[in-house]
């Protein structure tokens, strides 16, 4: 749908079409009639075959899908997030187990409601989701263009890794660098700031950690930095080889290893390069915090 045509017909109320995926019967035509009372356009779907066929011919602003069946759903939300990368997709939670929620969310769904009844829940997501497409779209044409950097210089306290872990990590979710089955990346961060503080400045306040990083459509660069002397990174024991399993030190460097693309110490080894690369170029671009709350 044309971008310009899908804001007019916001502006002026007009009729909104919505998937809706629901394996029971029952409980799928009531919650199509519920939200045909509310003006809504809503085709139901025992199959996600025949969802995703009817998909290619008709656009529509929502596809809903049922969480009731916790092993097949979250390959629905996949299957329909694969074919159509723009379409804003909303989980029926509906009892399901949370780890059912978290792959659902995690193969693509943007949002959940946890109870189909809850009207007030249910026509306010939809609403948020309907407008947000509209923003996502625009959104996604400017960041091929976008470049962020960040400075920041912390104490030594290990309380500050939580706040600058996540500052970090949404900032690679908005430009498209990593998908939510990523998110360890994050691990990778923790690894190397907590070596920094810890082992290069020994938790002194005094001493900063300086971070500074750059961020583009292909890439994360970080840079962290400790005061203190240094270590020779290539001194470190194989962590994974069987008489290295339980010692502590060289764990963290091989942890940063397997999640980010490159690791690179400088001399005099207090100061370790990060380097994340996107992935694939079909990568899904996640600005919103919300869309990664159960995670």
């Amino acid at each position: 749908m044309n971008i310009l045509s899908n804001h007019a017909e916001m502006k002026q109320g007009v009729q909104h079409t919505l998937a809706l995926l629901y394996k029971d019967r029952r409980a799928g035509s009531e919650l199509q009639s519920k939200l045909e009372e509310q003006n809504y356009d809503v085709k139901l779907f025992r199959s996600v075959g025949r969802m995703v066929a009817w998909l290619e011919k008709n656009p529509v602003q929502v596809a809903l899908i049922d969480l009731e069946d916790a092993y097949h759903s979250p390959k629905y939300v996949a299957r329909v997030r694969e074919k159509y990368p723009m379409l804003p997709i909303l989980a029926i939670a509906n009892g399901t187990d949370t780890e059912c929620l978290k792959s659902a969310i995690t193969s693509g769904a943007n949002h959940f409601i946890l109870d189909p009844s809850d009207r007030s829940s249910l026509l306010g997501t939809l609403e948020r989701l309907i407008s947000f497409r509209l923003e996502y779209i625009r959104y996604t044409q400017v960041v091929p263009f976008i470049r962020t950097r960040i400075e920041t210089s912390l104490p030594s306290d290990l309380k500050l890794l939580g706040g600058i872990v996540f500052y970090l990590t949404e900032e690679m979710f908005k430009h498209g660098i990593i998908s939510l089955s990523q998110v360890n990346v994050k691990v990778a961060l923790i690894e190397a700031l907590t070596n920094a503080m810890e082992h290069g400045n020994k938790l002194d306040v005094h001493k900063m950690v300086h971070v500074q990083a750059e961020f583009d459509h292909e890439k994360a660069v970080i840079h962290i930095v400790d005061e203190g002397k240094g270590f020779d990174v290539e001194k470190l024991r194989d962590p994974t080889q069987e008489e290295n399993l339980y010692r502590p030190r060289g764990r963290g460097v091989y942890m940063m290893r397997q999640f980010m693309d490159e690791v690179e110490y400088l001399p005099p080894g207090n100061q370790v390069k990060l380097i994340k690369r996107r992935s694939t170029e079909n990568m899904l671009i996640r600005p919103y915090p919300w869309e990664r709350r159960t995670i």
